[in-house]
Order: C-alpha cells, then structure tokens, then sequence
C-alpha cells in the first residue's frame, strides 16, 4: 500500500511538471508570434516605425523556406506626427512606384477595396537591400493609413 501511495504521488509530481513545461512553451511561443509587426520591419529592414493603433489588413505569399516572398499590411494612425518624424518621405507621386506596388498586390490578389488608392495625395518612402529585396511605405494623410509593401528576393 505505501508502494502504491508513493507511486501516485510521484506520479502527481511528474504531471504537474509536464504541465508547467506545456504552459511555459505556450506562453514563450504567444509572445515570439505575437510580435507586432512593426517589429519586423525593424529586424529585417533597420527602419523602426511608430506602432500604430490598428492593423487594419494584412497578407503574404505564405511561408517559404528562405523567407522570400510577398507581404503587405495596411495599419492605421491616430497622430499623423510620430508617422511622419519616422521616415524620409518623398512628396511627389511616382509613377514607377505606383506600378511596382500594384504588381506586388495583383500577385497577392489583394481586393480593390484593400489597393491604396493612388488618385489620393500621398507620400512614400522605399528601400532595396543587396539581394533586390524590396520595402514600399505609402502614407495617405487625409485617411491616416500607411501600406507596407514588401518584396523579398
């Protein structure tokens, strides 16, 4: 009978640590795949951008074994300010780019409703690695949206 009773607890003892080992996995991988991804971009691109109060949409070309792909995201600002401070933003519409991010989101087959709209006054700001990996940043003032468009090589 003691045989049994010391069993049963050891037995208690190993459940309760396998659980905390399953709970603190858990919460480990939650808060490494939760990370906004504003910090992303600071990872892969050095450019650190204000979080933004809302993330509105977001798509991607699905995983890939090196990381290449397409992405884009849509967030929303309430302070017009810290976006602006944030990047070294062009003011003149650019043709090229407009062209460049439209192939990005047609391969995403993004809606039309979820496009920026290039008829809008907007500001743009992109960036191209080593390897032809390519950032676009669009912000449209009047409605406070920034795209994030990424092509990754």
């Amino acid at each position: 009978m003691e045989v049994r009773y010391i069993m049963k607890k050891i037995l208690i003892l190993l459940s309760s640590i396998l659980l905390v080992i399953v709970l603190l996995i858990s919460v480990i991988s939650y808060l490494i795949i939760s990370k906004p991804y504003t910090e992303i971009i600071q990872l892969n691109w050095d450019i650190k951008l204000p979080k933004p109060c809302k993330e509105i949409y977001a798509v991607d070309s699905g995983a890939s074994f090196q990381g290449d792909g397409e992405r884009y995201h849509i967030f929303e600002y309430k302070n017009e300010d810290d976006i602006n401070l944030s990047l070294n933003w062009e003011n003149s519409k650019n043709i090229e780019i407009e062209l460049a991010i439209k192939k990005v989101l047609n391969n995403l087959n993004v809606s039309r409703e979820n496009m920026p709209n290039f008829e809008d006054n907007y500001k743009y700001y992109s960036k191209t690695k080593k390897d032809s990996s390519k950032i676009y940043f669009v912000f449209f003032p009047n409605i406070k949206k920034l795209y994030v468009i990424e092509d990754i090589c």
